[in-house]
């Protein structure tokens, strides 16, 4: 799922993929405004606003889609391959970053700009994630990894092999830290990679992360069921 950006009032819309291939747009009050059926031939996993309201879905069948705030297919910028697991924009809401097998790629959605791909991880690439504060690009992996990479490509940092699979990773809105979930692992990190804080959450793998706008408390969705929070007390 993923809230359209700044939305205010009519333009208060979350967009949510589903897994026999359609996604919906919901309003605030819980009204579907469009449902898009057979969007992809199978699963979408991942779907994302960029920044001026462009919808971007990726699925099982190795396809990335852009479509309008009206629902309307723009696009089709990826065809075919492996399912991607996550999907980001760019800073600037003009190319995506997505994850397929263990290669990061950005590919631009205007005519003219170049392809950029790169080996990652050891293991399948299971999230990525762009701060447009500071343009900087986190991932986590199957190698039980998590790196920093400048937007070119260029690896910045890369963790120590964890004992478990690395299933999750987010940045701070200010871009200043991201969370590293993992199996009953919570990670506090500044953008540098280095670690600042770590905890054992009773919450099975963290599969999801997500950040208050303020960047204070960060929330995870654990396999076992259990939501948990993290709180930085000391900015």
């Amino acid at each position: 799922m993923d809230w359209y950006p700044s939305g205010k009032g009519s333009n208060e819309v979350l967009a949510i993929a589903c897994s026999d291939g359609s996604y919906k747009l919901v309003s605030k009050a819980g009204r579907v405004e469009k449902s898009v059926a057979e969007a992809h031939a199978t699963a979408v996993i991942g779907i994302k606003w960029s920044y001026e309201g462009t919808l971007a879905t990726a699925g099982e069948d190795g396809q990335i889609k852009t479509w309008s705030r009206g629902g309307m297919l723009r696009s089709s910028v990826v065809n075919g391959g492996k399912p991607i697991y996550c999907i980001c924009w760019s800073p600037e809401s003009d190319s995506i970053l997505y994850c397929q097998d263990k290669q990061l790629h950005i590919v631009p959605t205007l005519p003219g700009n170049k392809q950029i791909s790169w080996k990652a991880h050891d293991g399948v690439v299971l999230q990525a994630d762009w701060n447009p504060a500071n343009s900087l690009i986190v991932s986590c992996g199957e190698d039980c990894k998590y790196r920093v990479w400048d937007q070119y490509g260029r690896q910045l940092y890369s963790s120590l092999p964890y004992d478990h699979v690395v299933t999750s990773i987010k940045w701070a809105p200010n871009g200043e830290v991201f969370a590293v979930g993992a199996f009953e692992m919570l990670r506090l990190c500044d953008k540098t990679g280095w670690s600042h804080s770590f905890d054992k959450p009773e919450s099975g793998s963290i599969l999801n992360l997500s950040w208050s706008n303020d960047g204070t408390t960060v929330a995870g969705a654990g396999g076992n069921g259990a939501v948990i929070f993290g709180h930085i007390v000391d900015r």
